[in-house]
């Protein structure tokens, strides 16, 4: 499915402010799958970043796959049908993230499906699940997008606060 404007998509949003860098959402994806589909890197900064498929709405990654073997389902996830892909790579170079890999054994392209057969148990991916922090955010679009305004408005609200303390 290419069009996302009939269905209601659900997405998953890494807040950054809550993030504590952990690695727990990496440790599950690759205790789940063998590899990690999500990453946590340290910045120059030396904050540790989590990084995962965005799941795009124009998903350049689908939008290049010459076999159709990138592809969308019902609500909203990319996810690679092993079969179809021939490892050309095409869907990483399009990537503006680099996230599918090429799994070595089947010469097939892997990337994180958003926990494809825990979702169609009705559970959330488990990165979401075992996040200690809950900034790992996952649900219907509009809600998600709801829930990280408000967070940021907190946090803008916590820091003027604090400011306004630190001056008097």
């Amino acid at each position: 499915m290419s069009d996302l404007t009939q269905v209601e998509k659900y997405i998953r949003v890494i807040d950054l402010a809550k993030c504590i860098g952990c690695g727990s959402c990496e440790a599950v994806c690759e205790f789940l799958y063998g590899t990690p589909f999500i990453k946590v890197y340290r910045t120059s900064m030396g904050l540790d970043i989590p990084i995962s498929c965005m799941h795009c709405r124009k998903a350049p990654c689908i939008e290049v796959c010459p076999t159709g073997a990138m592809i969308r389902d019902s609500t909203g996830a990319v996810y690679v049908i092993p079969s179809k892909c021939i490892g050309c790579l095409a869907c990483l170079y399009a990537c503006p993230f680099s996230i599918p890999e090429l799994d070595h054994r089947s010469r097939a392209a892997i990337k994180c499906d958003l926990c494809r057969d825990l979702r169609n148990k009705a559970l959330d991916p488990a990165c979401v699940a075992i996040c200690p922090t809950g900034a790992l955010i996952y649900g219907f679009e509009k809600e998600v997008f709801t829930l990280a305004k408000l967070r940021t408005a907190e946090s803008i609200a916590k820091a003027r606060y604090e400011l306004a303390s630190w001056r008097t």
